[in-house]
């Protein structure tokens, strides 16, 4: 998956909240393979927000597993969830 041009790609997703439940299945594993790459090898393709907001889940899940040992507290995972969902949907 390249980098979207910013220059050709949409800036607003229309489909904000839809795209966060779908991005939230395929990190936990739980999206149907057709699901999976439509929604990163299609839409991640076209859209700038959902592609920002996937590198960032990304990176949050990679630091969780680094700096914590075991499973990370459903705590922290909710208080994170709480802070970055409401500001993605917001945009």
């Amino acid at each position: 998956m390249s980098n979207p041009d910013q220059n050709e790609k949409k800036q607003e997703c229309q489909n904000q909240r839809e795209c966060m439940e779908m991005l939230q299945l395929i990190l936990d594993g739980e999206a149907s393979p057709d699901q999976k790459e439509h929604f990163l090898m299609h839409h991640l393709e076209d859209c700038i927000p959902c592609y920002k907001n996937y590198h960032l889940e990304l990176t949050v899940r990679e630091l969780l597993k680094t700096n914590c040992t075991g499973q990370a507290p459903q705590e922290l995972i909710d208080s994170i969830k709480a802070k970055v969902i409401p500001n993605f949907l917001s945009r």
